[in-house]
């Protein structure tokens, strides 16, 4: 990578630095939960990229972990509730793509900060989502997943606020759902995104640039979810109000 090019990607070191930083965090969180990768890269990177840009190198980060991570997370795999959402996330895709070529950068990026500030906030105080399940709660659920993550690569409010409540789900099995379906959403709205011409260099160079510490970063959350089980409860908290201050920060900006 030339010095030219990289400073067309990077403006500063410290920019570099930054996102490096935020790309560990997100990945650990995203490992450790199942969920949660999109949501504090999406905010910071829409800060330094453009809309597509940013939603492309949020799903291809999150796409390759998913891929790290499947050995791991087949076996305790609910197929029935994967493809109870995968197959409406893939109705809402067409929906997103053209949101995002449609909607203000700026309000993008405001939207998006909305999204992840409200999801910590509700999660911090404990709301859950107590209505009823079935086809049509699926539908619109992963509808709505679909078009969030082809339009600003954070698909995962609706979900984890649909599941999460569902108290007959165990941890391994929820962690596992959202691997596999995030792994599939990904790879289908990439899929779209490269048939609609909106995947270039730039982005790859992008993502190449963070593959590192994104590996780095899912040994970490792999690790943490193996042996610090105990301490659950204290990690989510705490990404719960890193994600808060993020959201909100990007609101403002």
């Amino acid at each position: 990578m030339t010095v030219d090019l990289w400073h067309q990607l990077f403006p500063s070191i410290a920019v570099f630095i930054w996102l490096s930083v935020a790309v560990l965090i997100a990945g650990t969180v995203r490992s450790f939960t199942g969920f949660g990768g999109g949501l504090v890269l999406a905010p910071l990177f829409s800060l330094f990229m453009a809309p597509a840009d940013m939603v492309v190198v949020v799903l291809l980060l999150n796409f390759v972990i998913s891929l790290q991570t499947l050995p791991q997370t087949w076996s305790t795999t609910n197929w029935k509730m994967v493809w109870s959402v995968s197959i409406p996330a893939l109705l809402g895709v067409p929906l997103g793509i053209w949101l995002i070529e449609w909607l203000d950068p700026i309000l993008m990026r405001r939207f998006i900060g909305v999204i992840v500030a409200g999801l910590a906030a509700i999660m911090l105080i404990g709301w859950q989502y107590n209505g009823a399940r079935g086809k049509f709660q699926d539908w619109f659920v992963g509808l709505t997943s679909g078009a969030l993550t082809a339009m600003a690569g954070v698909g995962g409010p609706p979900l984890v606020l649909y599941f999460l409540s569902d108290k007959t789900i165990t941890p391994v099995v929820l962690r596992s759902f959202f691997m596999m379906f995030f792994a599939f959403i990904q790879l289908s709205t990439m899929a779209a995104f490269l048939y609609q011409d909106l995947i270039n260099t730039k982005q790859v160079l992008y993502s190449l640039s963070f593959m590192p510490v994104y590996f780095l970063s899912a040994v970490i959350g792999s690790y943490l979810f193996r042996r610090a089980l105990n301490r659950a409860g204290l990690i989510k908290r705490l990404s719960l109000w890193f994600l808060l201050i993020v959201g909100s920060v990007t609101i403002v900006i």
